[in-house]
């Protein structure tokens, strides 16, 4: 999968990586601000992670 990270702090972009690698990039360098929004938002980490995962996935238009 292709990502670009969602925060703006951030200038992550990755082609062709597995969600896994994705995820780890999150927790290694946007721990604190996933915890943040999850208090915030009141909801679990992990449901955080799957959102920004969600947002930061990139689809390439083939055509």
């Amino acid at each position: 999968m292709n990502f670009n990270c969602i925060f703006s702090s951030c200038n992550f972009k990755q082609n062709n990586i597995e969600e896994k690698e994705f995820l780890k990039h999150l927790q290694d360098e946007h721990k604190l601000e996933i915890i943040e929004i999850s208090k915030k938002e009141n909801m679990p980490i992990k449901t955080v992670e799957m959102i920004t995962i969600s947002n930061s996935t990139v689809f390439i238009n083939s055509n």
